[in-house]
């Protein structure tokens, strides 16, 4: 049995399954377009020995140059690839001798199994259709890992050769319960080195127990080849464990779409043929971001991921759009769990009701499925009782596939559609190919959303736009290593924003869409934070509705260093928009440290079933609750202000204290040396203080001190 080394196990995917084609993968990368195609004959055996002057490539019509050329056997050795000249003319020009292989270590198969939240029966036709995937013959350079995608994604099984582990996975995915999920996800992802800790500087990435990352709680056995705490794969999965924390603020679409274009970025910097299975009772596409499935096949052909999906309802006479059905009827029981406090406060959460109802308006899950599977080179199994030959014919195209190359002679990437033609000029030969791909530009190494493009245009407009106050911050919390932890907050006045009405169904259509660019020294975007937001506002709660503030807030690690925060708001209902930047410099330091201070708006309890609980990887959760920010500081007079802190204790026996001054016009009016909680699993210490000051304007001064080590922060507050 053999573990994956820990340069391949930074990566985090979700599964998705298969039909009746088997298209080539078209990754697109602002210079070249990469093709992965299973070619067949006639009675569906692989062909293994076409010539390049055999196949012809198309986009909109036009030629392309094929700059390389080979056929992928992990049955047979590697035969060298075979290279186009440059200048040549056509895919028939001659091969170069001793030409470099297209990806060095494309014999390497990464293989992730992911279950999508299901009912009992399908459980049970998940488990046999995962079972008749590990059938197959496990070749040595190919590796599984097992994944749950619930109210987030849950790491269930390490990057392994051993299909027996693979096997007892698969069992707790299709027999557990969320809870258990997340036990085995903490378990797994401290396996994988990414470990929360009090050690100096904050958070610290490190094999857990200090020894090989993979020996532990038997999640995986011996053989594995440890790496450095500050490799590039525990860093891609530490990033990813960042990223996906936003997946659990919204409803059942936008975490599957989240998870899904969260899971495929995080495998682009991985090297070999990156597969994923995906499990699902079928894919819920929102009606607010229908734009978003395109933006995940462009991810996954960039990243060079192909998808499969496997439809776990089986054959079954209910139809597709009955889904639908169903979710419409939870929409009264996600109204119930909306936050709207007697300010009017609007959290994101407030969104999901809308989002619900018109899911289920456009719900036909099996066709999403289908697309998503068809369009990056995987295809769809659906309809079916028979698993067997199917999961058979996934398991050749990971082993056995071409990889062809080409550089678009168009290199305008407008987001326009590109029609794709892949023709084989061989008698019987049967390409499965996808139609075509969006040529959408990449902004930070990501792909380019839709619904970006208004936030950039936003920020690219001279004069800065200002049409509308709001109030955007990056809060820095505990350093990790040669990272500090961070979370993007945006607060937008619902009042400030415009409103469509619709007479016939009584409501009121808000829409905007936040993005924010945090570019490095060298002007580079360093990171990217975005969401688009739309809802029907009923009108009987459109008056309290507008009386709040929309707070949307998102995880980040940023290296050390001096960056420019360039956000922007769009009002997609007039077009306005508004920008703000600024400056941020990101530092770590020895000793004892503190978050920035964080007003606290709003402080809710986690609510398991709906949100997923206390998330250790999201800065604003702590065990008294979700903290909601107000960057703007203001309350009301006669209310609490609280402020939200965490400290971090240096790793020695001293005890850490804070101290917490409030001042008024430069003078001292409060003090206070309030006694510090426990500190959590993480060795961190979260604690909120509050004060119930008149009205006027204050500055809070806390300092944490532990033996000679000191560090503080201040921020400033106004009642009125």
């Amino acid at each position: 049995m053999r573990v994956l080394p820990l340069i391949c196990v930074g990566l985090a995917c979700l599964p998705l399954a298969a039909q009746e084609a088997n298209p080539p993968v078209i990754r697109s990368t602002t210079q070249e377009v990469l093709l992965d195609a299973v070619v067949r004959d006639k009675k569906e055996r692989l062909i293994r020995n076409l010539k390049p002057d055999e196949i012809r490539v198309l986009e909109d019509g036009v030629p392309q140059t094929l700059k390389a050329f080979r056929f992928t056997d992990t049955d047979s050795d590697e035969p060298p690839a075979v290279t186009q000249p440059a200048g040549g003319t056509g895919p028939s020009a001659p091969a170069t001798p001793n030409s470099p292989a297209l990806n060095p270590l494309h014999n390497l198969n990464l293989v992730t199994i992911v279950f999508e939240q299901m009912g009992p029966r399908s459980r049970t036709f998940a488990q046999q259709a995962a079972a008749e995937f590990l059938a197959n013959e496990f070749r040595s350079n190919t590796y599984g890992g097992v994944f749950s995608l619930d109210l987030r994604l849950n790491a269930l099984q390490p990057y392994t050769n051993d299909r027996e582990l693979l096997r007892q996975a698969i069992t707790r995915a299709t027999t557990g319960n969320y809870t258990e999920f997340r036990k085995d996800s903490e378990n797994v992802l401290n396996n994988l080195a990414v470990q929360i800790s009090s050690g100096e500087p904050g958070i610290t990435i490190a094999p857990a127990g200090g020894g090989d990352a993979f020996h532990s709680a038997g999640v995986a056995a011996q053989g594995a080849e440890s790496a450095g705490p500050g490799s590039e794969g525990q860093m891609t999965l530490a990033r990813l464990v960042w990223k996906q924390m936003e997946m659990v603020t919204y409803g059942v679409g936008w975490r599957s779409l989240d998870g899904l274009l969260s899971l495929v970025q995080a495998q682009a910097a991985l090297p070999g043929r990156k597969t994923v299975l995906l499990l699902s009772e079928g894919l819920v596409v929102p009606w607010q971001v229908e734009d978003m499935l395109q933006t995940i096949i462009g991810a996954a052909n960039r990243a060079n991921v192909s998808i499969y999906c496997v439809d776990v309802t089986g054959l079954s006479v209910q139809a597709p759009t009955q889904a639908g059905i169903d979710m419409v009827k939870t929409s009264a029981r996600i109204s119930r769990n909306q936050n709207m406090t007697a300010s009017g406060d609007a959290a994101v959460d407030m969104f999901k009701q809308d989002e619900t109802v018109n899911m289920g308006l456009r719900a036909d899950p099996q066709a999403a499925l289908a697309e998503l599977a068809e369009s990056t080179g995987g295809f769809l199994i659906a309809n079916t009782n028979d698993i067997a030959k199917p999961m058979h014919r996934v398991m050749e195209d990971v082993r056995a596939h071409y990889e062809l190359s080409y550089v678009p002679t168009s290199q305008n990437y407008d987001g326009r559609f590109r029609k794709i033609e892949v023709v084989v000029k061989r008698a019987g030969a049967r390409v499965h190919t996808r139609t075509g791909y969006f040529a959408l530009p990449l902004v930070g190494g990501e792909v380019l959303q839709p619904f970006e493009t208004a936030g950039l245009e936003a920020l690219n407009t001279k004069p800065q736009p200002a049409a509308f106050a709001y109030h955007a911050q990056a809060l820095a919390f505990r350093g990790a290593l040669g990272a500090v932890q961070h979370s993007m907050v945006f607060q937008v006045p619902m009042q400030k924003l415009s409103y469509r009405e619709n007479k016939e169904t009584a409501k009121l259509r808000s829409h905007v869409s936040l993005l924010a660019l945090v570019r490095d020294a060298d002007g580079q975007v360093a990171a990217k934070v975005s969401r688009d937001l739309a809802t029907d506002i009923p009108a009987d709660k459109f008056e309290g509705f507008t009386r709040g503030d929309l707070t949307f807030s998102q995880p980040l690690l940023l290296a050390p260093g001096r960056y420019t925060v360039e956000t922007a708001a769009v009002d997609r209902e007039n077009g306005a928009a508004s920008v703000r930047r600024s400056v941020l410099v990101v530092s770590e330091r020895p000793g004892i440290g503190i978050s920035d201070l964080v007003a606290v708006r709003r402080l809710d309890p986690f609510n398991p079933a709906v949100d997923g609980g206390l998330n250790p990887a999201d800065p604003l959760h702590y065990a008294g609750g979700k903290v909601t920010p107000s960057l703007d500081g203001v309350y009301a007079a006669g209310s609490e202000v609280s402020i939200y802190m965490v400290v971090y204790p240096a790793q020695n026996d001293q005890h850490p204290r804070v101290s917490i001054d409030v001042s008024q016009n430069g003078k001292l009016i409060s003090s206070a040396s309030p006694e510090l909680p426990p500190p959590d699993r993480s060795g961190a210490i979260p604690f909120v203080a509050g004060i119930q000051p008149p009205p006027g304007q204050y500055e809070i001064n806390v300092t944490a001190r532990q033996g000679a080590s000191a560090f503080s922060r201040m921020i400033v507050v106004r009642v009125q």
